[in-house]
């Protein structure tokens, strides 16, 4: 167990002294990094501590402000009879392929923000 705590505390940069052991996750897992650190043993990392919440809040908003954008952009230009039927099919798929993909990142951004938002309103 001695070699799987400094591995841990040197991987999330905490004194070994700042790393326990339990037999269950932390009532506060919810709002943690879960790691699985090997068989048997997982790692509850707490995100107030790691990162600026309200700095990351905002830069993910931001983010995702650029991200719908572009995901509207891409689906006007699907919604164009005239560049449905006039362009090259492979340029066609290919847009539907980066307004799926776009879409997907929101879907995963947005999860990530509700996250953040409300390990926010637990903390404070």
């Amino acid at each position: 167990m001695q070699e799987e705590k400094e591995v841990l505390a040197l991987l999330s940069r905490l004194d070994a002294q700042n790393v326990h052991f339990t037999n269950s996750p932390p009532g506060d897992a919810e709002q943690s990094v879960h790691l699985v650190a090997g068989e048997g043993l997982e790692a509850y990392l707490p995100l107030a501590d790691m990162i600026d919440i309200s700095a990351e809040v905002e830069r993910l908003s931001r983010r995702l402000s650029k991200m719908q954008t572009e995901y509207d952009r891409l689906k006007a230009r699907l919604s164009s009879p005239k560049f449905v039927e006039k362009a090259p099919e492979d340029v066609v798929h290919g847009v539907q392929e980066k307004a799926a993909e776009a879409e997907e990142k929101i879907i995963l951004t947005k999860n990530r923000l509700a996250l953040l938002k409300s390990s926010v309103l637990v903390t404070e």
